[in-house]
């Protein structure tokens, strides 16, 4: 198999130099980019931090989580004892129109801890019954990595173009350009290895109507105007309409500024910080999407952080702090940190930071701990759309208690920064239990001694230790465990095989490991006829069922196809 071309044999286009000096641009480069002022865009470094956490189904079907409204279009084929896909993306990311380039690889029949779980989790493809598309792939190697192009086109204008470069994933976003998918086509070039490798590719492709195919020796182009793979992303009306809001008030105030150019170390917009550029935070966001997908699927939590150090080579304890950003019970949480950290009942504070109504994400800014430290450290950031958690101990031995504050930032709707101070406290002797925040639309409510024991606000005066939840907009705190199934997909002998809803969808078999292991509850109807869904165990295997009243409709069997 001859190796990937050296660079020196082509004619590359080389963005004029460019290093970061602001707090924006060294995040920017942190994150995996650099900035091309001759094209005015930002794109893929080759040493991105990316590249540590390959590629699957679950991180496009998790892609609205990011504001990134997108079509994917993986390519599959097998080629000299690997499985390779080269998928092609292109759309909205935030504040940014884009698209990308990217190869993966994966050895034909290789196996191991990190692979199992996220081939059964992140890696699976509903609807497609092909086992090599059911898998994790890695991101290429450098011997692996094949000559890119890309011109990125919106309604026939070219935005910029890209390579041709010898890469592992070639990208480039225009800031402040608001597109839907449809507006967009790329005129894609794919120098292969060889002619049994080109001919591997084009079997993949083939029956994919794609305009201006070409072939010139072992090179493959075509426009990529519209996905043909399936399934595409998962994309909620009511969620999708939220994210393309967003991301039009996000561009609308980002161009409001009159930056003369979208160089990082020129741009001062504080909001980019907490809202718009969700793709710098793709590690994170990745991380997360394996370790819910694993917890729901009944991986014990010990299991999950050996699996994705394994498969990323990540500390362990970043991977606990992605666990703790998964919606799960607070008892059940509560449980593992207690057997992960060996924590008695005591003067400790529990506290969950409930940021799934939130307008953007949270950016940690100070901590403080009058009495206690924390065992579990706040994070950094707590995304949109999602939970932070995190533990402060009593001193031991001490007679104090605990007693902290955490600061974070964020946007509110307007994109106006906003400072919110959440305090806690958990003491002995005579003095009271307290929490509070400074800005009124983050409530909260707490318990004290067990965790399933009724929530107030203000929290208990007495018991420890204390647990607290506080929630942008009020309510109960999320926990993410309930959904509600307004449709679902049946067989050719009515069998029920998907659960569908607002949150998503999930095959039957997933459903069945979510409920059986307590991380997610389904039910059907709503007000007074609501019912729940429940794991039956049949003569021929485990399978749905809603429970029995007074009101048919909301029956599995009788909800509309998914």
């Amino acid at each position: 198999m001859p190796d990937a071309p050296d660079v020196d044999d082509w004619k590359l286009t080389v963005p004029s130099p460019w290093s970061p000096t602001t707090p924006l641009g060294y995040g920017v480069y942190a994150a995996g980019f650099l900035y091309d002022p001759d094209q005015d865009i930002i794109y893929s470094r080759m040493d991105a931090p990316q590249r540590s956490f390959g590629y699957a189904y679950g991180y496009d079907d998790g892609a609205l989580a990011m504001s990134a409204v997108i079509d994917c279009e993986p390519i599959f084929f097998d080629y000299a004892g690997k499985h390779w896909m080269v998928e092609l993306w292109k759309g909205q990311y935030g504040l940014e129109t884009g698209c990308e380039i990217g190869v993966y690889t994966r050895p034909i029949g290789s196996t191991g801890l990190g692979y199992a779980v996220l081939d059964a989790t992140v890696g699976q493809r509903p609807n497609d019954d092909v086992p090599s598309h059911d898998l994790f792939y890695d991101c290429a190697s450098d011997g692996d990595r094949l000559l890119l192009s890309a011109k990125l086109r919106r309604n026939g204008t070219t935005l910029f173009t890209r390579g041709p470069e010898i890469h592992w994933w070639l990208t480039g976003f225009r800031w402040g350009v608001l597109s839907d998918p449809s507006e967009l086509s790329v005129d894609v070039s794919i120098r292969l290895k060889d002619a049994a490798m080109r001919d591997a590719f084009l079997g993949a492709i083939a029956g994919r109507p794609y305009s201006d195919l070409h072939v010139d020796g072992t090179t493959v182009s075509f426009t990529f105007s519209r996905p043909f793979a399936v399934p595409q992303p998962t994309r909620p009306a009511p969620a999708l309409a939220a994210v393309r809001a967003s991301n039009e008030t996000i561009v609308s105030a980002y161009n409001s500024f009159g930056f003369p150019n979208n160089d990082p170390n020129q741009v001062d917009a504080d909001f980019l910080s907490v809202a718009g550029l969700e793709l710098l935070h793709f590690g994170d966001f990745v991380g997360s999407a394996a370790a819910r997908a694993a917890i729901e699927n009944g991986v014990p939590g010990p299991t999950v952080v050996a699996a994705l150090a394994d498969a990323f080579g990540i500390a362990g304890s970043t991977i606990d702090a992605w666990l703790n950003s998964v919606p799960r019970t607070l008892s059940s949480w509560v449980a593992e940190v207690q057997r992960t950290l060996a924590l008695p009942l005591d003067f400790s504070c529990y506290v969950m930071i409930d940021n799934t109504k939130g307008p953007s994400d949270l950016l940690l800014t100070s901590i403080t701990a009058a009495f206690g430290s924390y065992v579990m450290s706040p994070p950094a950031r707590i995304a949109r759309g999602s939970v932070g958690r995190f533990v402060l101990q009593d001193p031991k031995p001490s007679v104090f208690g605990s007693e902290g504050t955490v600061t974070y930032q964020y946007a509110d709707e307007n994109l106006e920064m906003k400072t919110v101070v959440f305090s806690f406290q958990c003491p002995t002797g005579f003095a009271a239990n307290a929490a509070a925040s400074t800005q009124p639309r983050w409530r909260f409510t707490g318990t004290s001694g067990e965790p399933d024991n009724p929530r107030t606000s203000p929290v208990p005066e007495g018991g420890h230790p204390l647990y607290v939840a506080f929630v942008i907009g009020g309510g109960a705190a999320s926990e993410g465990r309930h959904r509600r199934v307004t449709s679902t997909a049946k067989d050719s002998g009515g069998d029920i095989t998907r659960l569908c809803g607002a949150w998503g969808t999930v095959s039957a078999a997933q459903a069945i490991l979510q409920i059986t292991s307590g991380t997610v509850a389904y039910y059907t109807g709503a007000g007074p006829s609501v019912a729940d869904v429940h794991v039956v165990d049949g003569r021929t295997g485990r399978y749905l069922r809603t429970g029995p009243d007074a009101d048919p409709g909301n029956n599995l069997d009788e909800l509309p196809d998914c």
